[in-house]
């Protein structure tokens, strides 16, 4: 078993619970014991580092494993079991296995636009003339089935769209992690010629190039996706408490922040599920400190201070061990989630939080947060099918 660790660093089992900490370069340390359980506090007290997620080696190339960000819990949810329990909400048993059959001839414009022309002009012209069809006489399907599927359809993607912004958090914080091992394959042959000018003597040195603009790109990309998919949460919640049960209407959705949960008052969804869903966000402390990193990368320039990489060998950062880092702290915060700020920073790292640390717990955090979600909006949608039940 291989680990991608923090600092640039790897985390390698050469046998059964004995390890070695590798760098980028192929340099390891000396061998160590520890079984899984103690794997993170001993490689904290060996080199000041973190275990972040597996490494699956193919040919020359290192993969993460993305079973470790917990995608599959997602996945339960957000595919299809919030669909299916709204639909079992909405339409008996019978009713169901007729929309099924019916729904298979409604355009394929309403699920992918871009099998017309794309344009806002050309999808309002099939509705028109479909919802038509639908209020002629003898006509196989009624404007009530294709107003719950616009409704079902509506949630899809925007669970599809929750889903995608948090892979595309996964794959930069992959790209995250190979771009700082491209800083220190590019730039360790430095700290050398440095070291032989004794006025210029360092066994670490401050990188900017490619690949640091591409981790500080990396983490803004991070953040905002993370970010969105919150806010998509709260339009999802309100999408469906918006719903009206004795008359089904597809409403134009509206956009919502994750804050403005709390201002929801309930309609479909009961108070108590909505008070639980805010007290959750009441218990997560890492997402204000995302949000307000976010608002921060956009209206300040925060991110400058990540286009900058700390790269060093054999230094107190890892303990003297003889490996190659790299180095990148997340900014300390207060409890609230806001920097600690003095004259007109807002950028310090007392604390030493490496970023990708950091960026793996924001999203875990959110990751965990939609999981949750999704769990009370399925039960208790699945828990109102029995009042709707017309079997």
């Amino acid at each position: 078993m291989k680990y991608f660790a923090s600092k640039g660093l790897f985390i390698r089992e050469v046998s059964n619970n004995t390890y070695v900490i590798e760098d980028v370069l192929g340099n390891s340390s000396s061998t160590f014991n520890s079984s899984e359980e103690d794997l993170d506090a001993i490689t904290s007290s060996l080199a000041n580092i973190k275990r972040l997620i597996k490494a699956s080696t193919f040919t020359d190339f290192e993969f993460p494993d993305f079973s470790d960000f917990g995608w599959n819990k997602l996945e339960k949810y957000y595919i299809s079991q919030i669909n299916d329990s709204l639909l079992g909400f909405l339409l008996n048993s019978e009713e169901k296995s007729h929309y099924h059959k019916i729904s298979v001839t409604f355009p394929i414009g309403y699920i992918d636009n871009s099998y017309t022309d794309a344009s806002k002009e050309t999808l309002e012209f099939m509705h028109n003339n479909f919802l038509k069809q639908c209020n002629t006489e003898n006509s196989i399907v009624v404007e009530e089935y294709l107003n719950i599927f616009l409704v079902i359809n509506q949630v899809s993607r925007i669970c599809n769209d929750i889903m995608s912004l948090i892979q595309r958090s996964i794959t930069y914080y992959v790209g995250l992690l190979d771009s700082q091992r491209n800083c220190i394959i590019k730039s360790h042959k430095l700290i050398h010629q440095f070291g032989e000018i004794d006025e210029f003597s360092t066994s670490e040195i401050i990188y900017r190039g490619s690949d640091s603009y591409s981790v500080a790109s990396a983490i803004t990309s991070i953040v905002v996706s993370l970010c969105s998919s919150l806010d998509l949460s709260a339009k999802l919640i309100q999408f469906i408490n918006d719903i009206n049960s004795s008359k089904i209407e597809y409403k134009k959705v509206r956009d919502k922040q994750y804050h403005e949960i709390k201002k929801l008052k309930p309609n479909l969804i009961s108070s108590q599920v909505l008070d639980t869903i805010v007290q959750l966000q009441d218990n997560n402390s890492q997402i204000p400190e995302l949000i307000q990193f976010r608002n921060d990368l956009i209206h300040s320039t925060s991110v400058i201070e990540l286009e900058r990489i700390y790269v060093g060998f054999e230094t107190d950062e890892i303990k003297k061990l003889p490996l190659y880092y790299s180095a990148q702290y997340a900014r300390d915060t207060l409890d609230s989630g806001q920097p600690v700020r003095f004259l007109g920073r807002d950028y310090f790292t007392k604390d030493k939080v490496d970023i990708e640390v950091k960026a793996f717990e924001w999203i875990q955090s959110v990751l965990d947060y939609h999981v949750k979600v999704g769990d009370y909006l399925n039960s208790y949608l699945k828990s109102l099918k029995k009042k709707n039940s017309k079997e």
